[in-house]
């Protein structure tokens, strides 16, 4: 793994790296099969040092994963700053940085509290809709888990030292 050139722009701090998990709501899931780069844009959930995702069961990403499951994903949030001179534009961000292994979850119980943790995500007390009828009617869904092994942050300007 590589090391950060900008230190002076690393979070180092986890609660904050995760808060950017869970405030964004798409990230960019990255894979790589056969030496063939692979990144796709996901809704998602962070949960208890976990990223969950869900997909179709068939397709491009789930081929990779079966391949390949060690993959990254990534968020960001910020805005860019214009100028006079086109030098002088930026961007005021926070990014993070995750890297593990995708499973595919198989056991019903599971999927099921997954598929909850990504609807409550986006819509609070939705996962109580989400039963086991609603589940088998969905055969074609397929829910993932990314153990996170590490993750990174990064923002500009540097956050402030103590």
């Amino acid at each position: 793994m590589s090391v950060m050139r900008r230190k002076d722009k690393e979070i180092t701090e986890k609660v904050i790296i995760e808060e950017i998990f869970r405030q964004n709501q798409v990230g960019r899931l990255g894979m790589a099969v056969d030496n063939k780069p692979y990144i796709v844009p996901m809704n998602f959930a962070y949960f208890n040092g976990s990223i969950y995702l869900h997909s179709h069961k068939d397709g491009t990403k789930m081929s990779y994963i079966k391949q390949n499951p060690n993959v990254c994903f990534e968020v960001d949030d910020g805005e860019i700053v214009t100028g006079e001179n086109p030098c002088d534009f930026s961007w005021m961000y926070k990014s993070a940085m995750a890297y593990g292994k995708a499973r595919i979850i198989e056991s019903d119980e599971e999927r099921q509290k997954a598929l909850g943790i990504i609807s409550d995500k986006y819509s609070f007390g939705k996962s109580k809709l989400i039963t086991p009828e609603l589940m088998a009617k969905f055969g074609h869904l397929t829910l993932i888990e990314i153990k996170v092994d590490k993750m990174t942050g990064k923002q500009s300007p540097a956050p402030k030292k103590d």
